[in-house]
């Protein structure tokens, strides 16, 4: 069992048990005694932070709290002693125990409480012990045991009646305590005026103090004897790194006693204090302030709050800042204040509170003539939530309004941030511009490397894979040695995503992972959110559709909770593609369909490329199936795709030679229900072929197989007789293998044959050689293979020269040899077309393209 509690009354000796626990315990041990106050959030991100010794992830819920937690303590296979579980409500205090205590496998969980947790039926098994008064024989081998450590002393009997066996009073018994209802405020009444400065400081303190930091009590050096004096008494104690604290029950009577002046002198000297002790900086900011507090010196504390804010932000704590914050009352707001505010809600991505406010706050800046430092802070929070939000009219004006950039840093930011704007807008080329004007007028190699980042990306969204490899080369080779902040881990998640798009998989993965290990440096959740964004296209360009879909959804409900509404749309179009790869055709239309109208209503043009990207993959509503297939791709579900409409193309033109080729070399990449639609595309290229040699059975067998795979995985049901009645309907694929004249011209009214077996065009009384007409032929052959459907141009330039489409190289060339594919057809019952995006042959009904 890997939970422990131990409950019973005060003075039981529960924490002395946990201590000697903990003193055995082979591995990492961290302690963290709760406060009144405390939350469930504080003192779990107080034990990452002493489990790290180092600034932690800031974590957007309680229960990624506590999964981070219980992974660094199973990594460590630390114990982790958490005192005074009761001052947490008794939900908090049932998770910690159970949702902490059931996720640990090598780490453990010691918890002391003075009320017992109850258990449920679903509860974690845990070892519980609780802690009553010793039996009298216990209690005088105890006092036998204090006898020999700090000499004989009589009046066991009467101890032993009024401590009820408890080990606290029987100490304090020992000690002198004997007479009084409350035998510890004795020993509290009889301190000299220094004891009782210093045992009121350590009473007032959150955290235990080194004697050399209280020696900054007393110059005189005596504080090492009032330790002493102290701890002889039994009201102070040492922690296991040799630091003086209190009892709970000694601190709550010492209180008691403390007057307005005694309290306010404590509090004083914890503020000169507490920045010489060795704590962490969450704990130390949070004393600091609560001192501050105590004092009533509102202002300083919110001038302290702010000044601390960056620190706490990096240390994981942007949660507490914004409740410090939100405590404070409306007229101790300042303007700095709303603005660490806003800074601290855009960091735990509460974008859709911080815009807002962020608005009113610029507004009040502009309004009330602030510096130039301040408004520049806080236009560049503005610009940030704003392009988060997709509210691009705010951000084109706060960018507008921004005084001159104080800095190079801050130039930089701002050309990002315009580049962004830009894109969004739709006006990709001014982006691209603006980042590779910035890129050559700089000397800054961080600069320049991020600015190739940023075109990457840009490219990457737009869907523009032939262009993607050059920048992020030089992205990687310029930020080599670029400082591990979060924009410089963004661009190594980013460029998994981009590795992943060009089959670059090992590297793609060795980003990720780096991406990953500088996330956890940083604590980033809208870093955290980018990189489960980037992971899970990275899953879908590998072929793992399901666990994509699954992915992309949950990073789309986060995003759509905090209000970073890029991300979720990004989210959106790529669950939009994986539907329909996975041929659920019907809720992809249906969700792009939506996508689309919020890209129109946000006005964010720029993300309408990857919806149309998307829709390409539609099987039911492409344009014009691929004709051939990339022997370079290595991406298996692009792979297999391509292959399969090669090979269902190929089989409804004839061609069993190309179609059976692509069927058996498909094989290997079509298995699990990832790929069955892919599989229902291969029955039916074989339902095709059986069809054409007049295989009626096998053909009505394999289109059965074809219902089936797509059952299986949960293809639209109709998507399997919708493509096969496309196939099997065309006439093209009908008449392939119909008899054809072999002999000399067609003499039928009406009719025209192409014949790429003998490289012939007859119709009209005439036979056309093309034998010697190569790129006229093949543009024939390529618009004939889909007749009445626009063929692309990079279609048409892939048929013909076997090139990717390149306007400034194809368009006169491809004009020119369509105006001489025209004027073989003069005259007979078949022209081509200009149609959008490429040409259109038109046939009357007598067309034949021969093909096998």
């Amino acid at each position: 069992m890997r939970t422990s509690v131990v409950y019973g009354l005060p003075g039981a000796g529960k924490s002395a048990l946990a201590a000697a626990v903990a003193a055995r315990h082979p591995g990492t041990v961290v302690h963290r005694r709760l406060r009144p106050g405390d939350s469930l959030g504080t003192v779990v991100d107080d034990l990452r932070r002493l489990l790290r010794d180092a600034p932690v992830q800031q974590a957007l819920s309680d229960e990624a709290r506590l999964d981070d937690l219980a992974r660094q303590a199973d990594a460590s296979e630390a114990l982790c002693v958490v005192d005074d579980l009761q001052v947490l409500r008794p939900e908090e205090r049932a998770a910690l125990l159970e949702e902490l205590g059931g996720r640990l496998t090598r780490g453990a969980l010691l918890a002391t409480s003075r009320e017992a947790v109850p258990r449920r039926a679903t509860s974690p098994d845990r070892f519980e012990l609780r802690l009553d008064g010793l039996t009298e024989a216990a209690a005088r081998t105890l006092w036998r045991q204090l006898d020999a450590l700090y000499g004989a002393h009589e009046g066991f009997e009467h101890a032993w009646r009024r401590s009820r066996g408890l080990p606290f009073h029987l100490r304090r018994a020992h000690a002198g305590d004997v007479e009084g209802e409350e035998p510890v405020l004795k020993a509290l009444l009889q301190l000299s005026a220094d004891e009782r400065r210093l045992a009121s400081v350590l009473a007032l303190s959150e955290a235990p103090l080194s004697a050399e930091v209280l020696s900054g009590l007393f110059p005189g050096g005596h504080h090492g004897e009032l330790l002493r004096r102290l701890g002889a008494r039994l009201l102070v104690e040492l922690d296991a790194r040799g630091r003086h604290g209190m009892h709970d029950l000694v601190r709550d009577a010492l209180v008691s006693l403390l007057d307005t002046e005694e309290v306010r002198a404590a509090h004083v000297a914890l503020l000169e204090l507490l920045p010489r002790e060795e704590v962490p900086v969450v704990v130390r900011v949070r004393a600091m302030s609560r001192h501050l507090q105590a004092l009533g010196r509102p202002a300083e504390r919110v001038a302290f709050i702010v000044a601390s804010a960056e620190l706490l932000v990096r240390h994981g704590a942007a949660g507490e800042l914004l409740a410090w914050l939100d405590a404070l009352p409306g007229d101790a707001l300042t303007l700095d204040a709303r603005l660490a505010r806003g800074r601290a809600l855009v960091r735990l991505l509460e974008v859709r509170r911080a815009y807002p406010e962020l608005l009113a706050l610029q507004a009040s800046l502009e309004a009330q003539g602030a510096d130039a430092g301040l408004r520049e802070g806080g236009g560049a929070v503005l610009v940030r939530a704003a392009l988060f939000a997709l509210e691009l009219d705010a951000c084109e004006r706060t960018l507008e309004a921004m005084p001159a950039p104080g800095g190079a840093e801050v130039f930089f930011q701002q050309l990002l941030a315009w580049a962004a704007l830009r894109y969004f807008q739709g006006r990709i080329d001014e982006a691209l511009e603006l980042l590779d004007g910035a890129a050559a007028a700089s000397d800054d190699r961080r600069a320049r490397g991020w600015c190739a980042y940023s075109r990457a990306l840009m490219l990457w969204l737009d869907g523009r894979d032939s262009e993607l490899a050059e920048p992020v080369e030089r992205g990687i080779v310029l930020l080599e040695d670029a400082r591990a902040d979060s924009r410089g881990a963004l661009v190594t998640a980013m460029s998994a995503g981009i590795f992943s798009r060009l089959g670059r998989f090992a590297e793609a993965e060795s980003a990720l992972t780096e991406a990953w290990a500088r996330m956890e440096e940083l604590g980033a959740p809208r870093l955290a959110l980018e990189l489960d964004c980037i992971a899970a296209w990275v899953l879908a360009e590998r072929g793992h559709r399901r666990d994509a879909l699954v992915a992309l959804r949950k990073v789309e409900a986060r995003a759509e909770r905090g209000g970073y509404l890029f991300i979720a749309l990004l989210c959106r179009a790529g669950a939009g593609r994986v539907l329909l790869e996975l041929g659920r055709c019907a809720e992809a239309r249906a969700l792009l369909e939506v996508l689309e109208g919020d890209i129109r209503r946000l006005r964010v043009l720029g993300m309408s490329r990857a919806v149309a990207s998307a829709r390409r993959m539609d099987v039911l509503t492409v344009e014009s199936w691929p004709t051939r297939v990339e022997p370079r791709e290595v991406r298996p579900g692009v792979a297999a795709r391509q292959r399969a409409l090669v090979a269902l193309e190929a089989a409804r033109r004839g061609d069993e030679v190309l179609a059976l080729g692509l069927l058996v070399s498909m094989e290997s990449l079509v298995e699990g229900t990832d790929f069955a639609l892919e599989r229902a595309l291969g029955h039916l290229a074989r339902a095709c072929l059986h069809r054409l040699h007049g295989r009626e059975v096998e053909a009505r067998d394999a289109l059965a197989s074809a219902s089936r795979s797509a059952a299986e995985g949960g293809v639209d049901p109709e998507v399997v007789p919708t493509l096969a009645s496309h196939v099997f309907t065309d006439r093209a694929a009908l008449r392939a293998s119909a008899p054809v004249d072999d002999g000399g011209p067609s003499g039928a009214a009406g009719v025209v044959v192409l014949d790429a077996r003998r490289h012939e065009l007859r119709g009209a009384g005439r036979t056309v050689s093309l034998a010697r007409r190569v790129l006229p032929r093949r543009l024939l052959y390529a618009l004939a293979s889909q007749p009445g459907r626009a063929v692309s141009k990079e279609d048409c330039v892939r048929a013909m020269w076997d090139a990717d489409y390149d306007p400034r190289l194809h368009d006169n060339a491809l004009r020119v040899h369509v105006s001489h594919a025209r004027g073989l057809l003069e005259g007979m019952e078949a022209r081509i077309v200009f149609e959008p995006p490429g040409y259109r042959l038109e046939t009357a009904e007598g067309f034949v393209f021969v093909t096998v």
